[in-house]
């Protein structure tokens, strides 16, 4: 409590869908925790920030499914959660939305950091991809199932959505570069990750090794999203994109930001 301003967080929820009691419950425990902090620290200013994440396919998908421009689709859905958080008397401070402008500018800076500091590269891109998760997935986290009569189906383990086969050229993170400097953060204090239980998963996680990331897709498969500065090719991948929510709330990339937050709050199944 010793830093000028204490800085809370939650996820920021993904609008493909109403709020349910889950997204609830996560915004409570935060709105506990910042209650709290305004009573042992009165005089410190604090922020809270919360907001819904609002591209990527499965927007995209959504949208045209309830036969909605996606950006009234997103208005509509992120208002949803709004109100229930106002209704709640939720004390957030800040209400980040991934299509707000200053986000946008917040995401175009972030990725220009990196590829100035040589952290991503062009590749292609080769392995099961599921579409209703957005994500690519190594051959170790899938696993087959019974499909149509005489066939079988290869879903993700974690959620049991099906996953298809995918080449294509993506620009990639090098996350595998950060496993040492990750590891030695995790065993620098008992207290990162509560309950520790699951803190002990992401070292583990972790030590058994990361592999470099992809970080964007191509535009022609999904144009709702932030464009890759200088390659309107590709889109920045939806969870790069929505991580970099808490720049955006802590005022990055202008003078004067606060960083790195005090507390995230996070549902278990986004840990990794």
């Amino acid at each position: 409590m010793g830093s000028a301003k204490y800085f809370i967080t939650t996820p920021i929820f993904y609008v493909n869908a109403a709020p349910h009691i889950g997204h609830h419950h996560t915004v409570v425990l935060a709105d506990t925790l910042h209650r709290v902090h305004k009573l042992l620290a009165p005089k410190q200013h604090s922020i809270f920030s919360t907001g819904t994440d609002e591209h990527g396919l499965k927007i995209q998908q959504a949208a045209s499914k309830a036969n909605q421009h996606e950006v009234t689709f997103c208005a509509e859905v992120s208002g949803k959660f709004k109100d229930l958080f106002d209704s709640s008397s939720i004390t957030y401070t800040h209400f980040t939305r991934t299509s707000d402008a200053r986000h946008k500018k917040c995401v175009r800076h972030f990725w220009d950091k990196l590829r100035q500091g040589g952290h991503l590269y062009s590749g292609t891109y080769k392995g099961w991809y599921c579409t209703q998760d957005e994500v690519f997935l190594s051959e170790s986290d899938t696993k087959e199932v019974p499909g149509n009569p005489g066939e079988i189906q290869k879903v993700s383990i974690e959620s049991g959505h099906p996953v298809e086969w995918m080449e294509e050229k993506n620009y990639m993170f090098k996350l595998s570069q950060f496993q040492d400097d990750l590891l030695h953060w995790l065993r620098s204090s008992e207290n990162i990750v509560q309950p520790s239980k699951f803190q002990k998963l992401l070292r583990q996680w972790i030590s058994d090794g990361l592999s470099d990331l992809s970080v964007s897709r191509q535009s022609s498969r999904v144009r709702w999203g932030i464009p890759v500065p200088g390659d309107d090719t590709q889109t920045i991948y939806v969870w790069l994109d929505a991580l970099a929510n808490y720049l955006t709330a802590s005022g990055y990339p202008d003078v004067g930001q606060v960083w790195p937050p005090d507390c995230h709050v996070i549902g278990k199944d986004i840990l990794k």
